[in-house]
C-alpha cells in the first residue's frame, strides 16, 4: 500500500466505521475441457468506510436515488465489483458502482455506491 493509500486508511479509520464487503462465490471452470471444475466460496472483507448520503445535486431518481449511500472504502483486495455486498451498521446494501481514487497510476481508495437491498 503506498503513502496516499495508508493515509486515506488512517483517516477512515478514525473518522469512519468498519464495514464488510461480501464477495459472492462464482463458478470455476476447467480452461483445458472447458467445464466446471469448482465453486470457489463466497469471501468477506472488513474494512474501514465512511457512508455518506449524496447531495441533492447527485441525485437523479435513476442511476443515483434518494436513499443511495457514497461509501467511501479504504483499499483493498480483491476490488469491490458491482454485485458484491457491503453490510454498513448492520444493514445489507447491494454495491452498484465502484470508482477507485488514483494516484500516480495507484489506487488509493474506493467510493462505492450502495442500495439497501
Amino acid at each position: 500500500m503506498g503513502r496516499e493509500a495508508d493515509s486515506a486508511s488512517r483517516l477512515l479509520a478514525k473518522n469512519g466505521e468498519l464495514v464488510t464487503i461480501q464477495f459472492p462465490g462464482s463458478p470455476s471452470y476447467d480452461p483445458v475441457t472447458g467445464a466446471a471444475a469448482a465453486v470457489q466460496a463466497a469471501t468477506s472483507v472488513a474494512a474501514n468506510g465512511y457512508p455518506a448520503a449524496y447531495t441533492s445535486a447527485n441525485i437523479d431518481g435513476t442511476v443515483i436515488r434518494q436513499n443511495d449511500i457514497r461509501l467511501l472504502l479504504e483499499l483493498i483486495s480483491p476490488r469491490p465489483i458491482r454485485g458484491c455486498l457491503a453490510v454498513v451498521d448492520g444493514v445489507t446494501y447491494q454495491v452498484l458502482d465502484v470508482q477507485a481514487i488514483r494516484k500516480e497510476a495507484a489506487d488509493v481508495m474506493f467510493i462505492c455506491q450502495i442500495r439497501a437491498s
